[in-house]
């Protein structure tokens, strides 16, 4: 694949609008070829205003399929749930008829939860369009520096994995590469000086995002 599209932006609207044509023009695309799309999203607090803002779009979000790029593992109604997040700022409005997929179906067992997660997420193999963040350790998704699990999640076919996370929800689950590597279309969105920087130290440095990167078609940077 072709080194990333990378755009540094330093008005929020226009980054904002610019990661929400790239989003729309996929979609779209995906819905006029086969009649529907499916789409792998982050949480963390990145997306919010975002996700708040896809809500009003007039696309027809009943012919698009949602699920997570990665999950905290608690109880999907606990304040640090991605799936919370989501159904909180963007499946309402215009895209409260989107269907959504979460990942944690069984809280009192980790490993029970992923041979679900590994079978019901099938379905998001080869996504139309994903969407990345980036911690400012070089994490993306829940795959971090520092993790053996995380490490492993670079050498399996499985399509999901449960990984370690350097703070609170400790246990998370996550697509694996292959899963990421396998969609249409995957975008970066990066918020901050400090995150840019850490981007662009992440080959030196040998960070998760450095070795995702290329798998990325398009990376949004505000600065």
């Amino acid at each position: 694949m072709e080194r990333a599209m990378i755009q540094e932006l330093s008005d929020k609207k226009i980054y904002l609008d610019l990661i929400t044509e790239d989003f729309i023009t996929t979609v779209q695309s995906a819905i006029s070829k086969k009649g529907k799309a499916k789409i792998l999203l982050s949480g963390g607090s990145s997306p919010l205003e975002l996700y708040d803002h896809w809500s009003k779009l007039e696309i027809p979000w009943n012919k698009i399929q949602i699920g997570l790029v990665d999950e905290r593992f608690v109880e999907p109604t606990d304040e640090y749930s991605n799936e919370l997040l989501i159904k909180n700022h963007l499946i309402k409005n215009k895209a409260k008829n989107a269907s959504f997929l979460g990942m944690v179906y069984d809280s009192t067992d980790i490993i029970l939860n992923w041979n679900r997660l590994e079978i019901k997420y099938e379905n998001f193999y080869q996504s139309d369009y994903v969407l990345l963040g980036m911690g400012e350790d070089g994490h993306t998704a829940s795959i971090f520096p520092n993790d053996i699990n995380s490490d492993l999640t670079f050498d399996t076919d499985s399509l999901t994995a449960i990984t370690n996370a350097p703070n609170y929800p400790y246990k998370r689950l996550t697509c694996t590469p292959k899963m990421i590597q396998s969609a249409s279309h995957v975008t970066l969105m990066i918020s901050g000086e400090k995150k840019r920087r850490v981007f662009e130290e992440s080959e030196k440095q040998k960070l998760p995002i450095a070795k995702i990167n290329s798998y990325i078609h398009k990376s949004f940077i505000l600065i």
